[in-house]
C-alpha cells in the first residue's frame, strides 16, 4: 500500500497506455492460424487484419461465435477459409492519444451487442493495437477513484482524503499539529498572470510544499489558494511554528511564470493536536491562518478565544479602500516638545478620514478594521509618502521638522518594507534623520528576529526608531538590548494616572531608568496639564506630547518657528 502523501503508481490517462500493440496480419491468413494464436495466448483479445480497405479488428469473441456456427459458417469456415473471409462489423477505432474517459464514453455509446468488444487503437507512427473493454473500464474507474481522493490541479490529496487521514493519525497518536496555509494576495496573481498562470503558480507551490514538508508529513490542497499540512514528524530543533516559517521560506520563490519571477507570501495558522476530532483542529488552524492574514504576521498559533475575534465591517472597509484611492484621507500632525525648553522637536503623523457623508473620522473608527485586512498595507504606504512629502515641503521653506510614522506589524512582515521606505526618502530627497518609524510592542513580539533585522537596516541608513505605547504590550525586557531603538514612548494610560496611582508613577520612573541605561530617549504621551508636564520633565522625560501642548492639526496649522533671515544666523 502506498504511503499517503507519496506518489503512488501513475494511473493511465491516455488510451494508448492500456493498449496491447500488435503486428497486423495479412487478410489471407488462414482462420485456423488465427485460432491457434488465440489458443496459445489466452490473454490476447483478438487480432488485427491488414486489408485493402484499411485495418480491421477480429476479436476473440467473433472467432468463438464463428467456430460455434452462430454466424452461419461453423467449422467449415475455420478449416477452409482465410481471415479475409470474415466480415466483422467496423470496430471502434480511436487514436492512442484519446483520454481514457473519452474513450470509455465512446465505447459505451455503441449498440448493446458491441459494448464488450475491444477497441482498435492507432498511433501516429503507424502502429496499431487493441484495448480490451474491461481494461478500459477498469482504468476509467481507477481514475475516478483517484479523483475522488486527490486535487485534480496539483495531484495532492484533497479535503476529504486529508480529513480521513488526519483522523486516522490522530486516533493512532501519530499527529503533532495541523498547519493551514493561505497564499497572500493571490487575486493579484490571477489579475497579472491570468487563470492559466495562476494555476501554474499553484502547481509550483504544491510541488515545493511536497518537497520541503519533511518525511512522515502530508500536504493537501483544500481549494483555491488554501493548503493543509498534517505534521507527524518535526525536523530536529523545530516547533510547529518554526516549521511553518520553514515552509513559508521554502515556497517563497521566486517562481518563473510566463517569464515573470513571482514571489509567494503566505499566512499560516497552527493548531496543536490536542483534540480528538480532526475537524476541530482544522477549524482552529483555519482561524489562526485568518488572524495571520489579517495581522500580516506570517505564522499564528491558535489559542482559546481567537475564534471570537470581532469581525471586520466589510462595508466600511470597502468604503475605506475606495476613499484611500479617491484622496479622502488626511494627515494631521501633533507636535512633540522638548520637556525642558518646550521647543518643538518634531511631529507625529496621524491619519484622518474625510468621509463624504460622515465627516472627519478619527483613526479609532477605521484603523482596527484596516489592520485586520490588506488595506493597512496600502494605507501605510500612503501615510509614509504623504508625511515625507510634507517634511520635504517644510524643509524647502527652511523648517527642519522630523516626522514620526506608525508602522503596523503587517507592514514590517513584508520583505519590501525597508526598500519601500528608502525609495520614498530618495524620491522626496528627505534626509533619513527626518523620519522616525514607530512600532508597537505587538509588532516586536510577533517576529522579533525579522523585526530586528528590518529596523537595523533602517537605522543603519539613518532612520530613527521608536517603540510606541511602551508598557502595554508586555515586551520582554531581554529584547530591548537586541533592538535598534532610539526612543521609548510611555503609553498615555500610565501618564494620565501618574498622580493618582503610585504604581503608575513607579512604572514611569522604571521606564525612564531603563531607557537611560540603554541610551534611549523617552517620550511621554497623553500630557493633559502643566503639572504633569513639569513632573515628567523633572523625572527625566526628554520629549512631551499631548493636548496640553498641542492637538493634532492640519499641516498648515502646525506651530512652526519663524525662519530667521540668513544674516541673523551666526
Amino acid at each position: 500500500m502506498t504511503e499517503p502523501g507519496r506518489p503512488g503508481p501513475r494511473l493511465p490517462r491516455k488510451l494508448g497506455e492500456i493498449s496491447i500493440p500488435m503486428t497486423p496480419l495479412p487478410a489471407d491468413t488462414p482462420v485456423s492460424e488465427l485460432e491457434a494464436l488465440l489458443r496459445d495466448d489466452r490473454h490476447r483479445p483478438g487480432v488485427i487484419l491488414r486489408t485493402e480497405t484499411g485495418h480491421r479488428l477480429v476479436s476473440r469473441s467473433l472467432l468463438e461465435r464463428t467456430a460455434t456456427g452462430r454466424l452461419g459458417f461453423g467449422r467449415a469456415l475455420t478449416v477452409h477459409r482465410t481471415a479475409g473471409d470474415l466480415t466483422p462489423a467496423d470496430a471502434q477505432a480511436l487514436p492512442a492519444g484519446t483520454d481514457i474517459d473519452v474513450a470509455a464514453e465512446a465505447a459505451l455509446a455503441r449498440p448493446a451487442d458491441d459494448r464488450e468488444e475491444p477497441v482498435l487503437v492507432s498511433w501516429p507512427d503507424g502502429r496499431y493495437g487493441i484495448a480490451p473493454m474491461m481494461d478500459l473500464l477498469a482504468a476509467m474507474a481507477g481514475r475516478y477513484a483517484r479523483l475522488s481522493r486527490t486535487d485534480q490541479l496539483t495531484g495532492l490529496p484533497n479535503r476529504s482524503m486529508i480529513a480521513a487521514e488526519g483522523q486516522s493519525r490522530l486516533d493512532a497518536g501519530g499527529l503533532v499539529a495541523v498547519l493551514h496555509l493561505g497564499l497572500d494576495r493571490f487575486q493579484d496573481a490571477n489579475d497579472v498572470l491570468g487563470h492559466h498562470g495562476a494555476d501554474t503558480l499553484l502547481h509550483r507551490v504544491a510541488a515545493t510544499l511536497s518537497a520541503v514538508r519533511g518525511p512522515g508529513n502530508l500536504v493537501a490542497r483544500l481549494d483555491g489558494d488554501q493548503f493543509l499540512v498534517l505534521v507527524s514528524e518535526l525536523p530536529a530543533g523545530h516547533t510547529p511554528q518554526s516549521m511553518g516559517r520553514l515552509l513559508a521560506t521554502g515556497i517563497r520563490g521566486p517562481h518563473p511564470i510566463d517569464g515573470l519571477p513571482i514571489s509567494v507570501e503566505v499566512s499560516i495558522g497552527v493548531s496543536a493536536a490536542d483534540h480528538h476530532d480532526i475537524t476541530v483542529l482544522q477549524r482552529r488552524a483555519a482561524a489562526a491562518m485568518r488572524r495571520a492574514k489579517q495581522d500580516r504576521t506570517g505564522v499564528v498559533e491558535w489559542t482559546p478565544g481567537l475564534d471570537s475575534t470581532q469581525r471586520v465591517d466589510l462595508r466600511q472597509l470597502t468604503e475605506l479602500r475606495t476613499g484611500l484611492r479617491a484622496g479622502h484621507l488626511r494627515l494631521h500632525y501633533q507636535p512633540l516638545h522638548d520637556a525642558t525648553t518646550r521647543e518643538m522637536h518634531g511631529v507625529e503623523a496621524l491619519v484622518r478620514w474625510q468621509h463624504p457623508q460622515r465627516g472627519l473620522l478619527p483613526p479609532g473608527v477605521f484603523l482596527p478594521d484596516a489592520e485586520r485586512s490588506d488595506v493597512i498595507l496600502e494605507l501605510t504606504d500612503w501615510v509614509l509618502a504623504e508625511a515625507l512629502h510634507q517634511a520635504a515641503a517644510w524643509k524647502r521653506d527652511g523648517h527642519h521638522v522630523p516626522v514620526s510614522v506608525n508602522l503596523p506589524a503587517a507592514y514590517l512582515a513584508q520583505d519590501r518594507a525597508v526598500r519601500t521606505i528608502l525609495a520614498m526618502l530618495e524620491l522626496e530627497r528627505v534626509s533619513p534623520d527626518l523620519l522616525t518609524v514607530e512600532i508597537t510592542e505587538t509588532a516586536v513580539l510577533t517576529n522579533p528576529d525579522q523585526v530586528a533585522a528590518q529596523l537595523s537596516e533602517l537605522r543603519l541608513r539613518g532612520v530613527r526608531v521608536a517603540i510606541d505605547d511602551f508598557g502595554t504590550g508586555y515586551t520582554s525586557l531581554g529584547l530591548l538590548p537586541r533592538l535598534p531603538i532610539d526612543e521609548l514612548k510611555i503609553d498615555r494610560s500610565f501618564v494620565v494616572q501618574m498622580h493618582d496611582s503610585p504604581a503608575h508613577a513607579t512604572i514611569i520612573d522604571s521606564v525612564i531608568a531603563i531607557a537611560k541605561a540603554l541610551g534611549m530617549k523617552v517620550v511621554a504621551e497623553g500630557v493633559e496639564d502643566e503639572q504633569t508636564a513639569a513632573d515628567l520633565a523633572h523625572a527625566g522625560v526628554d520629549l512631551l506630547q499631548g493636548f496640553h501642548l498641542n492637538r493634532p492639526t492640519p499641516p498648515e496649522a502646525v506651530p512652526l518657528l519663524p525662519v530667521r533671515p540668513l544674516a541673523q544666523i551666526v
